[in-house]
């Protein structure tokens, strides 16, 4: 009875992440996987066993079909793409679904389905989307979910929940997190910042999974003003990671005490190249932003960035620090000092205000060249 009464409940609740919509592969049916599928995955994921399969149709780049395979506690989620009335091996992504949980499955939401919205409002699904779906350790509640759905050439995540650590679902959208509880009437509020959504690089366990998490670590690109630097949007590859330099080269000091790293899974502002490499602005956290370079070689082959003329770096002129100041790498927030600026040392102004009342500099400070922003009073020519 306790069983049924969940099912009736759950049944009855409209989720604006969609994951409890009808499906094709649903709990008690597996929904059987063409030829082609089932010998890929016999080949290419000889010790996973297949939990679920299901296809969306229709979608703007053609029909596309899902496999969830699980080895253990490691759940794997692998996706095909029909060419030529066959479904052909796309993409294979451990951390878009939950791991470790005793059950999981496909939902599919069918077109034309009619839904509530959060407001009350009838709504039509437009058959482009699934879910993934998992059970408690007593089989009996959908404790997790996590759903993506076809937006901008793209299958993107649309919603999640994880009742574990917070009793409500997760609505994504490019620039904000809105956290609810639509069952009990609760709507606890909304996140501005990013997170990565394409299908092929999403982490389940990276999402924040409350509020207060989400304010804490989320942040959007920050708009400005600059004569100097203009930020350039560039689509990096997702799910890359390079390190970061003070400076345009290896040259020079690491970025982060030496550990300094950027994520493409984030936002990234680019301001342009230098000698192969490129000056970016991106989050540590929400509190906390960093200025920094990578090689050149991480930008897209289409991508074309300002260049930057930094010829100072070739041939130095002599200033020094009027007086004692901080070098920082985030003159747009948290204005964090990096390093401690004895009055009189030497360094080299490589842009004047480059943002407001902040100067870009190249020093040495205990051994180590790094560049940075200082007060632009500070600089004083000798």
């Amino acid at each position: 009875m306790k069983r049924c009464a969940v099912w009736l409940v759950l049944l009855l609740v409209l989720v604006p992440c969609m994951a409890l919509a009808g499906a094709q592969g649903t709990r008690g049916y597996l929904m059987e996987p063409p030829r082609e599928v089932l010998d890929h995955i016999a080949s290419s994921f000889a010790g996973y066993t297949l939990e679920d399969y299901c296809e969306v149709y229709d979608t703007p780049e053609g029909d596309f079909g899902f496999a969830l395979l699980k080895a253990g506690n490691e759940r794997l989620l692998v996706g095909y793409e029909e060419k030529d009335g066959r479904m052909a091996y796309w993409l294979k992504n451990h951390g878009a679904v939950m791991q470790g949980e005793p059950k999981a499955w496909f939902s599919t939401p069918r077109k034309g389905e009619a839904r509530y919205d959060a407001e009350g409002n009838v709504t039509l699904m437009d058959g482009l989307s699934f879910s993934v779906i998992c059970l408690d350790e007593e089989g009996e509640l959908y404790e997790k979910d996590v759903t993506y759905h076809w937006e901008d050439g793209g299958f993107k995540l649309a919603g999640y929940k994880d009742w574990s650590v917070f009793y409500g679902e997760v609505n994504v959208s490019d620039n904000e997190l809105h956290f609810a509880n639509w069952m009990e009437g609760w709507d606890f509020g909304r996140a501005k910042g990013v997170v990565q959504r394409d299908l092929r690089y999403v982490s389940f366990d990276a999402l924040p999974k409350t509020l207060e998490q989400a304010k804490k670590e989320l942040s959007s690109a920050p708009t400005f003003r600059s004569y100097k630097l203009r930020a350039q949007k560039v689509k990096f590859s997702g799910g890359q990671k390079y390190p970061v330099y003070t400076g345009p080269g290896e040259s020079f000091a690491r970025s982060g005490n030496g550990k300094g790293s950027v994520s493409t899974n984030d936002w990234i502002q680019v301001f342009g190249e230098y000698n192969g490499w490129i000056m970016i602005q991106y989050d540590i956290s929400a509190s906390q932003y960093r200025v920094g370079w990578i090689e050149k070689a991480a930008l897209p082959k289409d991508a074309q960035v300002e260049y930057l003329n930094l010829s100072q770096l070739d041939d130095p002129y002599n200033t020094f620090a009027d007086y004692a100041c901080e070098l920082t790498d985030d003159p747009l927030n948290s204005q964090k000092a990096v390093a401690q600026i004895p009055k009189g040392t030497e360094m080299t102004e490589l842009m004047y205000a480059a943002f407001d009342g902040w100067s870009y500099v190249v020093v040495t400070i205990d051994g180590k060249t790094m560049c940075g922003f200082v007060p632009s009073d500070a600089p004083v020519h000798g």
